[in-house]
Order: C-alpha cells, then sequence, then structure tokens
C-alpha cells in the first residue's frame, strides 16, 4: 500500500511539473514580437533567400488566451498613387506580405496554429506546419518545418528572428 501511495505521489508530482513547465513556456511566447529577420532555406539546393530584404518589417503577437496574429512586409513595397489601388499595385502589395490569424497551442518546444484568416485564401481553416520556437530573452527565434513558399514555388524551411516590443 505504501509503495502504491509513493507511486501516485511521483506521478502526480511529475505530472504538476510538466502542467508549470508548458504554462512557462506559453508565458514566454505571449506578448507582441517585432520582425528582426527572415530567411528562407529551400529543402533541396540550401539556397537561402531573403524575400523582404535585409530588413523585413513585421509584427508578431502571442495572447494568453491562445490567439495569435502576424503580418510582416517588404519594407520597400510601394503605396498605391490613389486611394483604390490598381490592378498591378494591388498584386504587388499582395506579393510583398504575409498575413494570418487564428488559434495556437504548444506541444512542447513547437506551436501548432490553426488559422481563421489569411491574405493568402489558401491558408483559411488549415492548420500550418509546426513550427519550432526557442525564447532567449527579448529575441524569439521561430524555425518553420518544411512548407511550399507561396514566394518562391519551392520546398522551404523558414527561419525567423523576433524581438520582444516593450
Amino acid at each position: 500500500m505504501k509503495a502504491s501511495v509513493t507511486i501516485l505521489m511521483v506521478v502526480l508530482a511529475l505530472a504538476t511539473s510538466a502542467v508549470f513547465s508548458v504554462a512557462r513556456a506559453a508565458d514566454a511566447i505571449v506578448g507582441t514580437w517585432r520582425l528582426v529577420s527572415w530567411v528562407e532555406e529551400e529543402t533541396e539546393s540550401k539556397a537561402q533567400h531573403k524575400n523582404f530584404g535585409e530588413k523585413p518589417s513585421g509584427i508578431l503577437t502571442y495572447t494568453a488566451d491562445g490567439r495569435m496574429s502576424i503580418i510582416f512586409a517588404d519594407p520597400s513595397r510601394q503605396a498605391p498613387a490613389a486611394p483604390k489601388a490598381t490592378d498591378t499595385e494591388a498584386a504587388n502589395l499582395y506579393r510583398s506580405m504575409v498575413a494570418y490569424a487564428g488559434s495556437y497551442r504548444l506541444e512542447g518546444d513547437k506551436v501548432l496554429v490553426h488559422v481563421d484568416v489569411s491574405w493568402n485564401r489558401a491558408w483559411d481553416g488549415t492548420d500550418r506546419p509546426p513550427t519550432t520556437v526557442e525564447v532567449k530573452g527579448d529575441r524569439l527565434t521561430y524555425k518553420t518545418s518544411p512548407f511550399v513558399s507561396p514566394f518562391i514555388g519551392k520546398e522551404m524551411v523558414a527561419t525567423l528572428v523576433w524581438e520582444r516590443v516593450k
């Protein structure tokens, strides 16, 4: 009987520790982050692409209630000449940004996102491939699972570095 109680106590302690560990990981990513860098690497050739240049602009927000939103863009994108963009201007604006929002959950060091709405309707209602996240101080490094880039059309792994907005 004593052994059963001891085993139960150990299992309870481990389960409680795991819950607190996940909660700490979630707390670490909650907040607003500014994009510092974004590099896509082709999985086959290992060629690297910086689609929006050396200093892309972007904001990523994770909330404590499991919601997220992300937008990043090429800082050199041109505003339309008039309030209503021409077809060419609209196409250029679309091709120079990424934006989506939805719910997220953590599984260890992986963030899993279900997209509710996106700049790319093909992503609406889908689950994004898992992303590995690591927080060190005020930096969050975000490394995707392989996916087909909407910019290059090839399979890529993207690494994005974010800095906490204060």
